[in-house]
């Protein structure tokens, strides 16, 4: 019903790095690691200047002051690159370094070049086949390049590393529903067995953190593509999401999909009365559809022969 509702560019954010621990009877390794921390300063502090650069053009942008993103996206790659030449130099010397690599490689997703994030990741995920964050960073990575089956491997990996970790479920579950296809062909199973395997794995994932809203949202969504409908289970996961809805606007949007789908099980009162709640302008679009269809005329019956 709504494949693409989930997808690859819906996956959690990449799983920080856990710092290993340094010896402090270790000079140099200390040494290493001091060295390590000055160069997430630099990180966090280039990045957020470049933040600040991008803010500050688009308020000129009002005011019709504003330099052309061509020159704006120069000047951001030409003071990224700093932070590049220092992981690069860092990693050279340290080859051996995983959160290094896994920061570098976190560097280069960010800027969208996935091919030298994998690089990196590969390398971290060699150095410890135990550290289950390049497994899910790499998951992630060959997602978005359409490598489908290598993405539900590596995903599989991390969740199976550290089964406590709710977002690995989460980010197997996202691409399973993104590519339904390629997971059939995964698992050896029947396209419609895809499904009950995504539920299953939101399901997983939200017992283990059970107050995430777009956890929430998302295993709501993955019940709007059952076969057919099983709208009272759509009904309890949206009611589910709508509990932990942190905003206003939140909550308006998971009562668009509650209204349609009580609207699509004839349930007309209970979508027009969900609906007078939803007042958000980006909305008026979505909700004046189901209240066309809902104000429609029904069908006439067709007469026995």
């Amino acid at each position: 019903m709504m494949w693409n509702m989930l997808s690859t560019a819906a996956l959690a954010a990449l799983v920080p790095a856990v710092v290993a621990e340094t010896n402090p009877d270790d000079p140099k390794a200390v040494a290493v690691e001091k060295e390590f921390r000055e160069l997430l300063k630099l990180d966090d502090r280039l990045h957020a200047e470049v933040d600040r650069w991008i803010r500050d053009n688009a308020a000129l942008a009002e005011a019709n002051a504003a330099i052309s993103r061509e020159s704006l996206g120069e000047q951001v790659r030409i003071r990224l690159r700093k932070v590049e030449e220092a992981y690069v130099s860092f990693v050279a010397k340290h080859p051996k370094h995983i959160e290094a690599r896994l920061a570098l490689g976190g560097y280069y997703s960010g800027i969208g070049d996935a091919d030298k994030a994998i690089v990196q990741w590969v390398e971290a995920r060699d150095l410890n086949p135990k550290n289950p964050v390049p497994w899910n960073n790499l998951g992630k990575a060959y997602g978005q390049k359409g490598n489908v089956s290598e993405s539900i491997r590596h995903f599989t990996k991390a969740s199976e590393l550290a089964p406590r970790q709710p977002l690995y479920y989460r980010n197997l579950a996202a691409i399973l529903f993104a590519y339904p296809d390629h997971a059939a062909r995964h698992y050896l199973i029947g396209r419609d067995l895809v499904v009950p395997k995504v539920i299953a794995l939101f399901k997983k994932a939200r017992e283990l953190d059970p107050k995430n809203f777009p956890l929430a949202a998302d295993a709501a969504m993955a019940h709007l593509a059952t076969q057919p409908l099983q709208s009272k289970e759509a009904i309890a996961a949206w009611n589910e999401a709508l509990a932990l809805a942190p905003d206003d606007r939140s909550k308006q949007g998971v009562q668009i999909h509650l209204a349609r789908i009580h609207a699509h099980v004839g349930e007309t009162d209970k979508a027009r009365e969900i609906l007078k709640a939803v007042k958000a302008p980006k909305l008026v679009v979505l909700k004046d559809e189901i209240l066309k269809k809902l104000d429609a005329p029904a069908a006439p019956a067709l007469a026995e022969p």
